[in-house]
């Protein structure tokens, strides 16, 4: 027998079985309040320490995602808001029987960025982060007003 090039456990099979059974029994709203909420859980079991600048958040998310290869993230100023864009890109994707579109992802990454911004000096923990956008493998949040 020889051993995967990556010894990191497989969890597929777990997370589609864990989708399917929360499309099953939940509507498509609290389905997603769940999902935000375990994305913020995320942000709080791996916390980023404060950054002065946008880069430096920008770096540290960039880092914490890279461990378990959820994509990397890029964050710009949009002053008109003001708010922050985030524009995640190769974020895990797994269709699921009733989310041929990976839907699932958007409201956890909500809640994993709105975490780890709120946790930031100076952002006001109420301000959730909205998805905006999503393609394929492309995702757009937006942070403030």
């Amino acid at each position: 027998m020889t051993a995967k090039a990556d010894s990191r456990p497989d969890w597929e099979a777990f997370l589609r079985a864990l989708l399917d059974t929360l499309d099953a029994h939940m509507p498509a709203e609290e389905r997603a309040v769940l999902l935000r909420a375990i994305g913020a859980q995320m942000a709080a079991l791996s916390p980023i320490p404060p950054e002065d600048t946008l880069s430096g958040l920008e770096a540290r998310i960039n880092e914490r995602l890279s461990e378990p290869r959820w994509g990397t993230v890029s964050i710009a100023l949009d002053s008109s808001g003001p708010a922050l864009v985030l524009t995640h890109e190769t974020a895990p994707l797994l269709e699921t029987g009733q989310d041929s579109g990976s839907g699932w992802i958007g409201p956890v990454l909500e809640g994993l960025h709105a975490g780890w911004i709120a946790a930031q000096p100076g952002a006001e923990p109420e301000v959730q982060a909205q998805l905006v956008s999503a393609e394929r493998d492309r995702f757009v949040l937006r942070y403030g007003a």
